[in-house]
């Protein structure tokens, strides 16, 4: 099942699936704070002490990805689940879009 357009909210400290099902392809964009987005090849949380990807709200604009290949993102071979995590210890919210 595709996640349409959804918002999902990342509580601080540990790491939020932003797929619902395996995906080659995503679209995201922080909405609220900094999140690190990490890459799995299942249904398992990353570490929490990983460190990840930082995308972040500013000034100027909401940073994400659009309509990216999980495979131009990460070397990990298989990759096909996003994570999220806030950056500091404040909840976050991300943009999700994939099908």
């Amino acid at each position: 099942m595709a996640q349409d357009q959804a918002q999902v909210t990342c509580p601080a400290g540990e790491y939020t699936q932003l797929t619902n099902a395996d995906v080659t392809k995503i679209t995201f964009q922080a909405l609220v704070g900094a999140v690190e987005i990490r890459f799995t090849t299942d249904a398992t949380p990353p570490a929490a002490t990983l460190r990840g990807i930082v995308y972040r709200v500013t000034a100027e604009r909401n940073e994400g990805e659009l309509n990216r290949l999980i495979s131009e993102m990460t070397n990990l071979v298989g990759a096909d689940r996003v994570w999220a995590k806030p950056f500091d210890n404040s909840p976050a919210a991300v943009y999700v879009d994939h099908a």
